[in-house]
Order: structure tokens, then sequence, then C-alpha cells
């Protein structure tokens, strides 16, 4: 029964429907606030196992961590990393910090990690850019959406994966698992590298980590998973470039000049779309401090460091022929999956509660099923005693 209670409350959208569907799926009464405490108390259990899990990893050799702990080795291993958005407020902070200045949302740290299959080839096998890419009216929305951390960008992006599955030499998934966190994003590489460990990824003959430019993501990949083919999202770096096609100019102008770049950077030839971009900041001259974001300025500005810091993650036709995904909707995905259960503008959580539903929910959606492994083990964990509260 506590398993039953335990499913309804991390996968309904809320503690209130957990309790109507356990009154109609399995005609018993569970109250909403009973339903959370063991939901809670559930999750943390997992917290705790995950911790365990992570300080036995650490504890390993260097040797031993970059071997897989049994025979079944992935011929392809990714790993995408994004985040997601929650709404936290602490029980105990003061009156005058009810609402902090930067508001309630928080940032929440999620992987998916994907055993995958592909061919490689000795050639590109897709070198056109697709028409979900050169689709002038369909990037002028993504590049709107894709700043912000709205369920529509999500949904745009795989629409545009969805576009490319016919596309020649992309993988196929095999199984995935998913890893969700608060905390520390160094705390957040070491459970993304030990759920990579017990899934046998160190020892795949290839391996990659797709990310979009954050810094904290490429942090992680250093420390962690350095030993992986490092890729930029590539919805992420073309609507960078469609920002910069578009700023200052008219209209009937961005066509040509957005694919032309475009094509470049999905050939793998930035430093082509680098020197025009160059070229553009000589002509509109360095931003100003008082431009605003969208002055066309600091569009350009803001793309050229773009694309020169991210460079050596971006060589996107060398990624196809190695049979590597380029794109991060597996993820993005994954995340909106996430927010169903844990945002809102109504949900709010504790640090305690957050945690705790963020691990069930990556429970949930983890093909290798972690939760029937616990539930098997959890009464050999058992003392006899009641717990007191």
């Amino acid at each position: 029964m506590l398993k039953k209670v335990v499913y309804a409350g991390a996968t309904a959208a809320s503690f209130q429907q957990a309790e109507r569907d356990l009154q109609q799926e399995a005609e018993v009464t569970v109250s909403a606030q009973r339903i959370m405490r063991a939901t809670k108390r559930i999750g943390c259990e997992r917290v705790a196992e995950r911790q365990a899990a992570v300080a036995q990893w650490r504890e390993l050799p260097l040797p031993a961590q970059q071997q897989s702990p049994h025979a079944h080795v992935p011929t392809l291993a990714v790993v995408q990393i994004d985040g997601g958005r929650i709404q936290i407020r602490e029980r105990n902070q003061a009156a005058s910090e009810k609402e902090p200045a930067r508001g309630f949302w928080r940032e929440t740290k999620v992987a998916t990690l994907l055993r995958m299959h592909s061919a490689t080839s000795a050639t590109d096998p897709c070198p056109q850019l697709p028409e979900s890419f050169a689709n002038i009216a369909r990037m002028a929305q993504l590049s709107r959406e894709i700043k912000g951390f709205s369920a529509a960008a999500s949904e745009t992006m795989d629409a545009s994966e969805e576009a490319q599955a016919a596309r020649p030499g992309r993988p196929k998934i095999l199984a995935r698992n998913v890893v969700a966190m608060r905390g520390e994003a160094s705390a957040f590489g070491a459970q993304v590298a030990t759920t990579a460990w017990e899934s046998g990824f160190a020892a795949a003959p290839r391996k990659a980590l797709v990310a979009d430019g954050q810094a904290a993501n490429w942090t992680i990949w250093r420390d962690y998973f350095s030993h992986y083919t490092p890729i930029l999202d590539f919805v992420h770096a073309v609507c960078y470039v469609f920002n910069a096609a578009a700023a200052g100019r008219p209209l009937d102008e961005v066509a040509s000049i957005y694919r032309r770049w475009a094509q470049w950077v999905w050939s793998g030839q930035v430093s082509r779309v680098i020197a025009e971009l160059q070229t553009r900041q000589q002509e509109l001259g360095p931003p100003n401090e008082d431009d605003a974001d969208t002055h066309p300025r600091a569009v350009v500005a803001g793309t050229l460091r773009y694309l020169q810091n991210q460079q050596d993650r971006m060589q996107y036709d060398a990624y196809r022929r190695q049979g590597l995904p380029i794109t991060s909707a597996y993820i993005e995905s994954t995340i909106k999956q996430i927010n169903r259960r844990v945002k809102g503008s109504e949900k709010f959580w504790s640090e305690f509660g957050a945690e705790a539903l963020l691990q069930l929910a990556a429970d949930h959606l983890s093909d290798r099923a972690p939760l029937d492994r616990f539930w098997r083990e959890r009464p050999n964990h058992h003392t006899g005693f009641r717990r007191y509260r």
C-alpha cells in the first residue's frame, strides 16, 4: 500500500490529485497530507541511497572509475545536462525574507543518460541544413522562446528534433536514465558520474556530453566527463546565429544571411561565421554601456563572444560522421516531464521536499527502474521500531 501511495504522490500533478487517484483506482481513502508525508519520507530514503552510492564511487581508484562494473556496455553512451525551474520557500524564513528580491524561483539540475545506437560513416550522412532550421518564421519563434525557461521553449525544441526524425545517421535511444536534484553543481556532477559508471558508460567505445553554453555545464564536463566528446547543443548555437543575422537588418536581407551562416555552422565551419561577425561588429561598433540587450551592437557582440568561446564544441559534421547526437532535445523533453510534477505558479517547496520529489520523479522516468530494487531491499533495513514524529 505504501508503494501505491508513494507512486501516486510522485507522479500526480499534486498531492490532492494523488488522493483522488487513489480513491478511484485503488479504492482506498488516504488524505493528501498523509500522501505528502509518505512521499517525502521515501524520497529522502532514496536521496540517502544516492548519496551513499556517490560516496562509494568516490572511494574507487581512478582506473576502476574508468571501467564498467558489469559486462553490459553500450556502444554509444550520451549524457545530456540542463536546468529546470522550481519555487522554493522555507518555512523558517523571517517575515522580511518571505519574498526575496530575486523571487522564489530556483534552478533544478537534470541529466539524462542515454544508451544509444548509431552507425559511423566516412562522410557526413546529412551535409545539408534541415528545412526545420532553414525556416525563418520557425527560427524567429524558437529564438524568442529559447532564452527563457518556459514549457513552450521545450516543446518547440522537441518539435525541432522531431522534424529531423528522418535525418540520416540520427542515433536511436535504447534506454534512458534520469538524475534530478537541487544543490551545488559539483555534487550534481558527482551524482551524474556515479550513475554513468553504474550504467557501464565508462567503458563505452563512443561517449558524448551534450549541453548548452552555460559555464557550469562545461565545468562538470571538465571535472567528471573530460573523456567524453563535448558537444554544444546545435539549437542554442543556431538561435544565437539567427539573432545576430537579424540584428539591425531589414527583413528582406535576413533570410539569405542567416541561411548562409546556419549552413556553415551545420557544416562545422564556425570560423567563417566568426569572421563575418567580426566584420559586422566593425560596421556597428562595439556596444555601449547604456545599450539594451536587444540593441544590434549588443546582440552581435554577444553572439561573437558565444561562438568564439564554444567553437571547439561545434564540429557538427565530425559528430554526425561519428554517429553522435548534436541537439539536447532529449534533456529538454525530460525536464518538461519533471516540471509537470514540481513546477507551477501555485507550487512552493521546501528544500527538503523539493529534493525528495525530484529524486522520485527521476526514478520513475528511468528505464532501469531503481525503485523496484529499492522496494525489494527496503524491508531488510527495518529495525522493527515505529518512526517517531
